[in-house]
């Protein structure tokens, strides 16, 4: 039977993550049968894509690694010689010289516009939540806010503003540069128009396949590992941060933010780095793992959300965050397509290595949606239990109790696997890794005690109640320099904190003075205040 560039894939998928001799031997022959096969179209091209990174990020030798990566500038060039029309067909599977169409962020499209690598383009709009109009009547300048009244449909409007139809983006964009001030409102309106907007490049560099993490030599695999001593990893010492100049730094945070770009997909630490938070190790197995927080006027009350990209081989392969509170964290962990079927579990280790030893974090907590609450794969795939076997377990007692009982029987009996109705249970409990003595308290305990407090003693009047225990706050730190304008509302959230905490002895009012002015200059140091505060 003749070998169909489908059944050459599903056997080059059934041992891309083997390493046995009888493997290694099957791909090497695969991979020359293919050299002489016509390329496919469509969904297999796209799978062979991902097989190919897959390899590329778990190469057994040089050879291998070779084969791999010829196969993919085949694709490269294949699709530079297709005519564009033809690569329509192709949108949104971040195949070289394709596009990439989907509503991002005025902040993420602003940093597109300085990106002389992709060229951005307007496809659509529906303003259907909020209208242009009204958009327009905040940031237009006053003598023309008239023309927004007058209910204009959108091609009228901009003709009664002289904005011509090849301008419309970078009018938009321009004019909610008016509103970057107040960024949570220009989020709002901006979102709201649900413009979607087209990014391509004549470089193979905005792809899947090419936008990549320069590394030194590859690490080549032996074996995919399932099992090891994950206690081990998470307290074996991190290596000393990499050290990387200013255009190392600047092609890096490139790679971040079209890695999620490429998925149609924005998280807010790529989207606000922060680049002088940004810190990157280098680990075992080919694993390096930047981290970076947010800037000043995106950073969340109090806890720091910390943002990740894990790099496999130097191809981003994991992105997520730590919502990092003293000693927890909150933690979301998202694997690329690409990658699955891998080193899952021990890539989780190594990104809560990182968190547990640079930010001293030893517990961390995970949402449902990431073991199947609204996210059916999670069910199917009995994701629930990936966890589990790596410590996490249900903060609902009743639901922990039956996780044990129903692990028992995976253990016991062959062939047994959780029903979808118990997998589903244990998505109504959040589930946690403790590897501290005691259970941190939560920014949400802090925030009852503070309504509490507001309703009690000032009526619910939170004006009232944020400038008498602002005051009080800063009677009780006596004298120190005036705030600086970006350190205000790190102050006002301290002083809630001091008065729903009941905190007045004068070296924690000390830590808590040192913490407002760490949180918007540096991250690690406000973690390590922070910790000393909550103790």
């Amino acid at each position: 039977m003749e070998n169909t560039f489908k059944i050459l894939l599903n056997r080059l998928r059934a041992v891309c993550n083997k390493y046995d001799p009888e493997s290694e031997k099957q791909k090497l022959e695969l991979f020359k049968i293919v050299r002489n096969k016509k390329l496919p179209a469509g969904k297999l091209l796209v799978d062979f894509q991902n097989i190919l990174l897959f390899i590329i990020a778990h190469p057994s030798n040089k050879n291998i690694l070779i084969e791999a990566e010829e196969q993919l500038m085949r694709i490269c060039t294949v699709l530079k010689n297709t005519d564009k029309s033809a690569l329509l067909k192709l949108q949104n599977t971040g195949l070289p010289f394709t596009v990439t169409n989907s509503t991002f962020s005025h902040d993420l499209l602003k940093w597109y516009t300085s990106n002389s690598l992709v060229s951005i383009s307007l496809d659509s709009f529906n303003n259907d939540s909020v209208s242009l109009n009204n958009a327009l009547q905040f940031t237009l300048p006053s003598l023309e806010k008239e023309i927004t009244t007058f209910n204009y449909k959108k091609n009228k409007l901009f003709a009664a503003l002289k904005v011509e139809k090849k301008d419309t983006l970078s009018f938009l964009l321009s004019e909610f540069d008016r509103l970057n001030e107040q960024p949570y409102m220009k989020d709002y309106l901006f979102n709201g128009l649900q413009l979607y907007v087209n990014l391509f490049s004549e470089s193979k560099g905005f792809s899947f396949a090419y936008n990549r993490m320069q590394i030194g030599d590859p690490f080549y695999h032996k074996e995919i590992i399932k099992k090891f001593d994950q206690v081990e990893l998470l307290n074996r010492k991190l290596p000393e941060q990499k050290k990387i100049n200013s255009e190392e730094l600047s092609s890096l945070v490139g790679v971040i933010k079209n890695s999620l770009s490429l998925l149609q997909r924005e998280t807010d630490p790529v989207t606000y780095i922060d680049e002088r938070s940004f810190k990157l190790y280098e680990l075992e197995r080919g694993v390096s793992i930047a981290i970076y927080g947010m800037t000043i006027e995106r950073q969340l009350p109090l806890e720091s959300y910390v943002g990740y990209t894990l790099f496999k081989n130097g191809l981003p392969s994991a992105y997520g965050g730590g919502w990092v509170f003293g000693k927890r964290s909150l933690f979301g962990i998202n694997i690329f397509e690409s990658y699955r079927g891998g080193e899952s579990g021990y890539l989780m280790c190594q990104l809560l290595r990182v968190y547990r030893q640079v930010f001293g974090v030893d517990y961390f907590e995970i949402e449902p949606y990431q073991y199947g609450a609204g996210n059916p794969e999670g069910i199917r795939s009995g994701a629930y239990w990936f966890y589990f076997r790596f410590g996490f377990r249900s903060l609902n007692k009743e639901l922990n109790q039956i996780s044990l009982q129903d692990f028992e029987k995976i253990q016991k009996q062959k062939g047994y696997r959780s029903s979808e109705k118990i997998l589903k249970r244990f998505t109504e409990s959040n589930i946690a890794l403790n590897m501290g003595m005691d259970t941190p308290i939560t920014l949400a305990e802090i925030r009852g005690k503070l309504t509490s407090l507001i309703a009690k003693e000032f009526q619910g009047n939170r004006m009232k109640a944020e400038k008498q225990i602002r005051n009080k706050f800063i009677q009780k730190a006596g004298k120190v320099k005036p705030f600086k304008k970006e350190e205000k509302k790190t102050l006002n959230e301290m002083a809630f904190l001091c008065e729903a905490m009941n905190i007045s002895a004068a070296a924690k009012v000390k830590l808590m003075v040192k913490a407002i002015i760490a949180k918007s200059s540096d991250l690690y140091e406000y973690q390590k205040l922070l910790i000393k505060l909550l103790e």
